[in-house]
């Protein structure tokens, strides 16, 4: 694209149309045999160059696309296989599985789409575990949004409890890729805002009150305040700006 990109800038009009009808010739094999240089004013291309930096192009597409095949044939497989309802002391190892995954992931929207209440409990757990080891800044935004979804409701969607807990382990951990380690863009102080009211309104959800009440820091409650703190710093790095 570098080397098109520089001959459209030092081309007139006519070089152009002759440099197109020359790259439909390019693709004729017998020309392609007689014929390895263009000159088009002071700009000349190597036929062969241009022929690789294609051929580079298509694969680069196709790897693209076998990376994505394979992630959706892990999630298929995953949710065919995953039990919702696993003990959690049998958790360790499908957790693992997906982190694994999670650490290649390169197509971000798929868990962006999932992160609404028509998810399935697989499907939640999926994208919770994958956040929180992925920790996109890109998806803070959605992933506040679709906690102060869940904290409106009494029964958090109905997820089990440690769903929402590694939601609120990623988001913890989201803010302090981007406020302590500077990864992608600091977070404005609308995000940040609407963070701390979708956290103390998961606080004060009837089914967090009631996970871990012997010891709090080991439910949602634990996660939850150490991404309120996470908050905090950032609406005081926020006013400094």
């Amino acid at each position: 694209m570098d080397i098109i990109e520089a001959i459209l800038r030092q081309s007139s009009l006519w070089e152009i149309t002759l440099l197109a009808v020359l790259i439909y010739l390019f693709i004729q094999p017998d020309f392609r045999k007689r014929i390895t240089k263009i000159k088009l004013g002071n700009f000349e291309l190597e036929l062969q160059e241009l022929k690789d930096q294609v051929q580079k192009g298509q694969e680069k597409i196709q790897e693209l696309e076998e990376e994505v095949e394979n992630e959706r044939r892990f999630f298929e497989d995953f949710l065919e296989d995953f039990d919702p309802n696993t003990p959690i002391s049998e958790l360790a190892k499908v957790r693992q599985s997906i982190r694994s995954q999670a650490k290649n992931l390169t197509e971000l929207e798929s868990l962006k789409s999932l992160l609404n209440l028509q998810s399935s409990a697989e499907e939640l757990y999926f994208t919770a575990v994958a956040l929180r080891e992925k920790r996109p800044v890109s998806l803070l935004p959605d992933l506040i949004s679709f906690l102060q979804e869940l904290s409106a409701d009494k029964n958090l969607g109905g997820y089990r409890l440690n769903t929402i807990w590694t939601l609120t382990s990623a988001l913890h951990l989201t803010l302090i890729a981007c406020i302590r380690d500077k990864v992608g863009p600091m977070p404005d102080k609308e995000i940040l805002e609407q963070a701390q009211r979708t956290l103390n309104a998961l606080e004060q959800n009837p089914r967090v009150q009631q996970d871990r009440p012997d010891n709090p820091s080991k439910g949602i409650r634990g996660p939850l305040k150490h991404a309120l703190t996470w908050v905090g710093k950032g609406l005081e790095a926020n006013k400094k700006a």
